[in-house]
């Protein structure tokens, strides 16, 4: 069952991008990767993405399940009697864990920007009183 879902995303990811490139764009993708698949992420991206789930909001990270169940269902480890949610980094496709990832980046640099700024206002206070 597996390798049938596989094959049909396959073919999805093929259509997608065919038409990504027909539609103006610079084509480099489906040009580039021969079947128009992304590279296996490392252990060490799997490793970093996995921290970085910690670092986002409860929205962002029920937009990423979200995401995941679209695009990667098998990734989700679903426990209904307990109402959670486990992510198996090691079953997201490349295609979807690129996209996901990138994502979380996003969400975690606003995040960090966001409450960089608001120590150092913390910080500033402290030492005006």
């Amino acid at each position: 069952m597996a390798k049938k879902f596989e094959e049909k995303f396959e073919k999805l990811c093929a259509q997608n991008e065919v038409a990504a490139a027909a539609g103006g764009g610079d084509g480099g993708a489906a040009a580039s990767g021969g079947s128009g698949v992304a590279e296996e992420p490392t252990i060490e991206e799997k490793r970093a993405f996995a921290k970085s789930l910690y670092k986002i909001g409860k929205d962002d990270l029920g937009k990423v399940i979200m995401d995941l169940d679209v695009k990667c269902p098998k990734a989700l480890i679903k426990n209904s009697a307990e109402d959670e949610v486990e992510i198996n980094v090691d079953l997201i496709s490349p295609a979807a864990f690129a996209e996901v990832r990138e994502f979380v980046n996003e969400k975690v640099a606003e995040a960090g920007g966001a409450a960089g700024g608001k120590k150092k206002k913390t910080a500033k206070r402290a030492r005006n009183q």
